[in-house]
């Protein structure tokens, strides 16, 4: 494998072009290109500190190293990045394992973090939840 360095846009229209099995970007990959169907597994939730950025195994998604997602609450705008493993709030630089516990760390009460409150910015700017990245 070679490691690419690609900007979070780009990132998130591989991930917006992901279909049901793709667990990678690889696997998006080289259904786009067509040049191959393997699937690699995905790392543990948690466990991206080879790679950097953080992977959700529940919900299939790869955060890669220095994806940023943002949400507002109480009129405030929050914003974590994905660094070695971890969600790091912006403004506190606080470490969570989890996307629930970053989002816990915010709002009181349990949510569906996947239900539209945190966003990110897709290849053409748009502002997108981080539930269309869920296989």
């Amino acid at each position: 494998m070679r490691t690419i360095e690609i900007s979070t846009e780009t990132f998130a229209a591989i991930w917006g072009r992901r279909q049901p099995g793709e667990e990678t970007e690889d696997a998006i990959l080289k259904r786009i290109l067509g040049i191959g169907t393997k699937v690699e597994p995905v790392m543990p939730e948690g466990h991206g500190k080879e790679s950097g950025g953080v992977v959700d195994q529940r919900n299939g998604v790869n955060f890669p190293e220095g994806f940023r997602i943002f949400r507002r609450y109480k009129g405030r705008e929050y914003e974590a990045e994905a660094r070695q493993g971890s969600w790091v709030r912006m403004d506190d630089q606080r470490r969570f394992p989890t996307i629930n516990q970053l989002n816990a760390s915010i709002a009181a009460g349990a949510e569906n973090v996947w239900n539209g409150n945190w966003k990110f910015r897709d290849v053409d700017g748009q502002v997108r939840s981080i539930g269309v990245l869920r296989r």
